[in-house]
C-alpha cells in the first residue's frame, strides 16, 4: 500500500525518485503518514525505495548496507545484487521461523540434509508447498548512477531481480499502474531533462494517489554522479500549482463550446405529481 517511482533522465546520467510517506500497520488496522520517507540512501550515488512490509524491508536493507560498506566503488548492479541476496536471506529466515520451526524442522536439514525424503510424502509435499508459496509481500527499487550511467533495478519475491534500464523507469506499490500510465502519457525518456523529469515523476506520484493506500505527502530525490540530494519542499510546493494547470487547464473557448452544446433533454423541468 504505497507508491515508489524511479525514472532516468539527462541522457541517462541522472535519476529522479519519488515516494509517498504512507505506512500501513496491520496490527493496528490503520494507515498513516510517517515522518520518514521510503527513500533509503545506500551510498552517495544510490538509493533504495521500498513497498510492502516496512519491518521486513528494514531487515533487507540493513544487510544490504553492511555488504555495501565492504565494497570499494561498487556499481549500482552490484549493490542491487547484494540487496537481492539479503532479500533471499531474510525470506529464508522468515520461512524457517514461521513454517519449518513450528514443526521442529531446520531449513538446511529439510532440504539439504535429506529430511524431505524421510518424511511421509504427503507431509513433505505440504511443507514444501508452504515454503514455496511464502511471500514477504515486499518490493524494492534500487536506483543509482555509476560511471556507466543511471540504472534502475527491481527486486521482488521470492528474491528475483530485473533491470529496467531499457524502459527507463519503474514503479512499485499499490499505485504503480497509475504512475506508469502517467509516465507513458508524459512520454518520459532517458533523454528527458532533469526539470521535466522531476515534473513528470511528480505527476506520476499524484496520479498514483487515486489508488488505495497511497499517501498524499511526497518525498523526491535527485541522484547523479555528483551525489544524492533531496528535492526541497519549496520545489514540491511550486510543482503543485503547475500540476493543477497541466491537468486542469483553464481554456475559456473550451468552456464556451461545452456550454453551447445543443442538448435537448426531454422533461428536464417536469416533476412527478
Amino acid at each position: 500500500m504505497t507508491i515508489c517511482i524511479a525514472a532516468t533522465c539527462h541522457d541517462g546520467q541522472a535519476i529522479v525518485v519519488a515516494s509517498d510517506k504512507m505506512l500501513t500497520a496491520p496490527f493496528l488496522t490503520v494507515e498513516f503518514d510517517h515522518q520518514d520517507a521510503k527513500i533509503d540512501v545506500i551510498n552517495d550515488h544510490c538509493v533504495a525505495l521500498s513497498a510492502g512490509d516496512a519491518l521486513c524491508v528494514q531487515d533487507v536493507l540493513a544487510g544490504g548496507w553492511g555488504a555495501a560498506s565492504q565494497l570499494q566503488n561498487p556499481t549500482t548492479e552490484l549493490l542491487a545484487e547484494q540487496i537481492k541476496k539479503q532479500f533471499s536471506e531474510v525470506r529464508k529466515k522468515r520461512v524457517s521461523d514461521l513454517v519449518l520451526a513450528t514443526r521442529n524442522l531446520d531449513f538446511d536439514e529439510f532440504y539439504h540434509g535429506g529430511m524431505i525424503s524421510r518424511l511421509p510424502p504427503e507431509l513433505a509435499m505440504l511443507i514444501d508447498s508452504e515454503v514455496q508459496r511464502y511471500n514477504l509481500n515486499s518490493s524494492i527499487i534500487v536506483a543509482g548512477v555509476d560511471p556507466s550511467g543511471a540504472h534502475i533495478f527491481g527486486i521482488e519475491d521470492p528474491g528475483t531481480i530485473a533491470c529496467f534500464d531499457r524502459l527507463g523507469y519503474h514503479a512499485i506499490g499499490s499505485g504503480y499502474r497509475h504512475a506508469l500510465l502517467r509516465l507513458v502519457a508524459e512520454r518520459q525518456h532517458v533523454t528527458t531533462s532533469i526539470n521535466e523529469t522531476v515534473f513528470n515523476v511528480f505527476c506520476a506520484k499524484k496520479a498514483a494517489e487515486l489508488a488505495p493506500g497511497v499517501g498524499l505527502a511526497t518525498s523526491m530525490h535527485l541522484v547523479t554522479r555528483a551525489g544524492n540530494q533531496s528535492i526541497e519542499q519549496s520545489v514540491l510546493d511550486e510543482l503543485g500549482p503547475i500540476y493543477e494547470k497541466r491537468m486542469r487547464p483553464h481554456l475559456p473557448e473550451l468552456e464556451q463550446a461545452i456550454a453551447a452544446l445543443q442538448l435537448k433533454p426531454e422533461n428536464l423541468d417536469e416533476t412527478d405529481d
